[in-house]
């Protein structure tokens, strides 16, 4: 196996098991690092499969331990919304300096966004918790908001936190970390 290869995996491998207990761990219900992680391994990964396959492993493994959606259409359109900091990521990645910032920016805010507007409509739509009307939708949206809240303040705080790891790996010599991944004693 090359370098690189190895070292995809050891990168998707953390960032998969970070997903899977930031969803696991929330202290707040949406507080999680699912959208940042998503966005970076939309960054990150070179090839479109482990970048694809990284929000889906999240979603699909932590939510063994968390409730369900117990409705499919609501299941759907939240695996659905995982494309949006994907493509962000994707679009970071072909970016450069002040474009590759705001692509970073947008990424803070559009993903929880969207994520209310589609799954709260979805719940209102597809569930019978509320009422078929306007009042009905209201009232889905506002029941929404301290959700939204939460996950666009955790969007922002983790995507801080793995871009922050990702400067501070970019600077440090990659080769210590290959020796340590390749099982090989390192010379610092």
């Amino acid at each position: 196996m090359n370098r690189d290869t190895l070292r995809e995996l050891a990168v998707f491998a953390l960032l998969l098991a970070f997903g899977v207990l930031g969803r696991w761990a929330q202290p707040t219900w949406n507080f999680t690092p699912v959208m940042a992680v998503t966005a970076l391994g939309g960054y990150y990964f070179r090839q479109n499969i482990a970048a694809i396959l990284l929000p889906m492993g999240i979603l699909a493994v932590s939510d063994v331990l968390l409730p369900t959606h117990d409705n499919w259409a609501v299941l759907i359109s939240v695996h659905v919304m995982m494309v949006i900091p994907l493509l962000l990521g994707r679009l970071a990645r072909n970016t450069e300096g002040w474009k590759s910032a705001m692509c970073w920016g947008i990424c803070g805010v559009v993903p929880a966004t969207a994520f209310f507007v589609v799954t709260n409509f979805a719940v209102w739509a597809f569930k019978s918790t509320y009422e078929h009307s306007l009042a009905g939708l209201a009232a889905c949206y506002a029941a929404g908001v301290p959700f939204y809240k939460a996950m666009l303040a955790g969007d922002l705080f983790y995507l801080t936190v793995l871009l922050a790891c990702l400067v501070i790996a970019r600077a440090a010599s990659p080769q210590p970390l290959l020796a340590v991944l390749e099982g090989r004693p390192s010379k610092i």
